[in-house]
Formats: structure tokens, C-alpha cells, sequence
């Protein structure tokens, strides 16, 4: 009575066996399904790059999974991998209604409850799951999806090698350097206790070394009116020392005495840390360091600041004459010009009078009260020190070697001679080895 009541195909007109292994299929495609839209949205939204980031600095787990993926990704490419899972998808997809109406009738039951089956279990819950952790369900599955690549290789490579000749092959996400700074300043942190995130600081030096190499050395140069030069006639006396010592500098350019326009050396002022200012010299007579160039005739205004730092690692100078076409100077740049903008930031030592050379922005700081008048009398007196000290390890006195013996509560000394380091004195001398012999009590 049932059966007839019930249209055909309708449900319970199969034996149970049957019934059963129909319903099993259902919820076997349902899965199978769900598997590759996961799959699909997971391995297709990983990044070739950023799964090398992670084979190198991610965790064990991390690491693992990625050389998993990377090595499946790395078979076919990734479009042989979406052409499988697709085709593998569509036919689940496609099967789905077929089996689910001979298990419930036809109708539009079958294709209401396939369609919900299909959008809620086979597409919405795996994607959302597989976006999270699509890189450990891809790694656990890169097995099965390569046997299934294989299986399906008729169909899927010649389709894949279709999309890479009209596509191009997929390649990783290259960053340029705008949106690589960019990606650096997403990862900053105000907190300054965390490790893994990026402070402040870090985000800046970081964005100023991408800069380098566009940056010319024009823009980071001291203009050549404002850098402070001697000439080769230039008279180094008290005076000029003392300004020389005010100003701060290491590395002083010189100028031909005709031609103030035309530098050929540079003066190290640590050459004047012996040097009595009383005998005022003239430059020319001290020994001169070339200026360094990085052409024939100095280094263009366009010279990147990293070709400057690459040239300034060569141990030539830190200080580089900046000149034009024509060979006239247009400033000098150093290597602390260059680490300022490396960090991007001031780098302020003691002696520095500006923070900011190009807007005389000058360095507040406590001065301390040490008055350099006194630097020339302290060179002085250490010289004359050393000189002292040099004539005493070169000269000697002789004085009368002491031979202690036993006689009585006293001991006898005797005038044997001993040579002691000393200051030379006539006085001392006669008198030292006139000392007669006697006993002390």
C-alpha cells in the first residue's frame, strides 16, 4: 500500500542495503566536495613568497608544512593544482543531485536540499576553515592532492600548461620598495617589549636604507661655502689652532694657494696633537692626505649615497670631495653625512655646532666650563713631560751601591757604584760619589 501511494522514486522503494550505500554516497560527496573548495581557496591563497618566509623563519610545524606545499606547488605549478581541485569539485557537484534523487525522489526537493548541502557543507564552513588554517590542511593533504593531480592528468595538465603559456607561470608577491615600506610600517608595534613586532625606530632605519640608493649625495652634502678650509699658504698658529680645536672637525680640506676653489689635499687634525703652535708652520709643510675621489675629477652631485658608503668602505677617507661636470667643487660629504641618513637621523657629537648644516639649526647642550685657551698651556706641559721623561730612560747617575754586613747593632756600606735612573745633575754627581765610607748605627 505504502508503494503505491508514493510516487516512483520516491523514498524507501529501494531495499535498505541499497538505501544505505545511497545515503553513505551523499555524505561522501558532500565531504569530498567540501575538501577541495577548501583546498581550492586554501592552497590557492598562500603565497609562494611568503611560504618561503616561513620555511626559513617559521616555527618546526610551520616550516614542515610549508616545505610540503612548496614541494607540491612546485610539481605542476599552481595552475595544474587548481585545474585538479576544480575539476575534482565540479564533478563531486555534479554527481551530488544525481545520487540525492534517487534517495529522496525527484524534484525540486532533490535540487533545494543538493543546493543546500552543497553551499553550506561543501563551500561556506570548508573555505571558512581552510582560510585560517589553510597552509597545515594543504600540508596534511599534499599527498592525496598529488595522487589526484596524477589521476586527473589527461584532463588537468594540458589545461594547466594552456593557462601558463597565456598567464604566465605564478610567481611570488615582489614587493617594490614603496610597498615594502609600506609592509614594514604595518608590522610596527608601540609597544617597545615586543620582540616579534617592529618599534618605531626600527620602521624608520629600515625605511631609510630602502631610500639610500635613490637618495643623490647632493641632497645630503655640506655646501662647500659652508665647510671650513685652509689653504696651503695658511699659517697655523695659536690662533688658527685654536679655531681649528673650536670647530670640531677630524678632516680639514686644503685649497691651492692660488685657487681657493680647487682642493687637492686635506689636513688630519689629529696631526697637530705634537705640534707646538709657537713654531706657526705653514700647512704645506705638514703631511697631507690626498682628497679622495671616487672619479677623475670627485664624485657627481647624482652619486646614490650607497655608491658613497660602498666607496667609503674601501678605506681610502671618510670625508669625499662633491663636484660637477666641470670639475668645480660643490661640497664635501663624509660618512657620518651618510649613517645620519641611514638611520635617518642627526647624529650630534660633542663638537658640533649645527644639528642641521643646510637650515642652521644649531645643538643646544650644557656647555661644560673648559675654556680652550687652556688645551695649547695642557699640550704643552704634556710634551714637555714626555721630553723630560725621554731624556731620563737615556741618561743615568751613579750612585754608590750599599753592601749591608753584620757588625754589631750596625752595617757596613761600602762605595761600589750603581746606576739608577735620573735626572742628570753635576752637583749631585760630585757629591754622590764623594760619600766616604761609614757605619750605620
Amino acid at each position: 500500500m505504502l508503494r503505491e501511494s508514493l510516487p516512483v522514486g520516491a523514498l524507501f522503494t529501494d531495499p535498505w542495503p541499497v538505501y544505505l550505500l545511497k545515503l553513505g554516497s551523499v555524505v561522501l560527496l558532500v565531504l569530498s566536495g567540501a575538501v577541495f573548495a577548501g583546498l581550492t581557496l586554501g592552497l590557492m591563497g598562500l603565497d609562494l613568497t611568503h611560504l618561503q618566509v616561513i620555511k626559513e623563519s617559521g616555527t618546526l610545524n610551520e616550516r614542515r608544512n610549508a616545505t610540503k606545499v612548496l614541494r607540491l606547488l612546485g610539481r605542476g605549478g599552481k595552475h595544474w593544482v587548481l585545474v585538479t581541485l576544480l575539476l575534482s569539485n565540479v564533478v563531486v557537484n555534479a554527481t551530488l543531485p544525481i545520487v540525492l534523487d534517487s534517495v529522496i525522489g525527484g524534484g525540486w526537493q532533490a535540487i533545494l536540499i543538493s543546493t543546500a548541502l552543497i553551499v553550506v557543507f561543501g563551500e561556506i564552513i570548508p573555505q571558512a576553515i581552510c582560510v585560517r588554517y589553510g597552509l597545515a590542511i594543504g600540508a596534511k593533504c599534499s599527498t592525496w592532492v598529488l595522487m589526484l593531480m596524477y589521476l586527473t592528468s589527461p584532463v588537468g595538465y594540458p589545461i594547466s600548461l594552456l593557462l601558463d603559456y597565456f598567464l604566465g607561470k605564478h610567481q611570488g608577491t615582489i614587493y617594490k620598495k614603496a610597498g615594502l615600506k609600506t609592509l614594514v610600517s604595518l608590522h610596527q608595534s608601540g609597544d617597545a617589549t615586543t620582540d616579534d613586532l617592529l618599534t618605531e625606530d626600527e620602521v624608520l632605519i629600515i625605511g631609510s636604507v630602502l631610500d639610500l640608493r635613490g637618495k643623490p649625495v647632493s641632497k645630503v652634502m655640506t655646501p662647500i661655502q659652508d665647510v671650513f678650509t685652509l689653504s696651503m699658504d695658511s699659517v697655523l698658529d695659536k690662533e688658527t689652532v685654536t679655531k681649528i680645536l673650536s670647530q670640531g672637525y677630524s678632516r680639514i680640506p686644503v685649497c691651492a694657494a692660488d685657487d681657493p676653489m680647487n682642493f687637492v689635499n686635506m689636513l688630519l687634525v689629529k696631526q697637530l696633537i705634537a705640534y707646538d703652535s709657537d713654531t706657526s708652520l705653514p700647512v704645506k709643510c705638514f703631511d697631507l692626505t690626498p682628497l679622495p675621489t671616487t672619479g677623475n675629477d670627485g664624485a657627481r652631485p647624482d652619486t646614490s649615497c650607497l655608491d658613497i658608503l660602498n666607496f667609503f668602505q674601501e678605506g681610502k677617507s671618510h670625508l669625499a670631495l662633491i663636484s660637477n661636470s666641470q670639475g668645480g667643487a660643490l661640497g664635501v660629504i663624509t660618512l657620518e653625512d651618510v649613517i645620519e641618513e641611514l638611520i635617518g637621523e642627526e647624529i650630534i657629537d660633542e663638537t658640533d655646532i649645527y644639528v642641521d648644516v643646510h637650515k642652521k639649526v644649531k645643538a643646544i647642550r650644557k656647555q661644560p666650563k673648559v675654556w680652550i685657551s687652556n688645551i695649547h698651556a695642557l699640550l704643552r706641559r704634556v710634551r714637555s713631560t714626555n721630553d723630560i721623561q725621554a731624556e731620563q730612560q737615556n741618561k743615568c747617575v751613579v750612585l754608590p751601591e750599599t753592601s749591608v754586613g753584620s757588625a754589631g747593632y750596625g752595617a757596613l756600606v761600602s762605595n761600589s757604584p750603581k746606576m739608577i735612573h735620573s735626572q742628570p745633575n753635576a752637583t749631585m754627581y760630585h757629591k754622590l760619589s764623594s760619600t766616604p765610607t761609614h757605619s750605620i748605627a
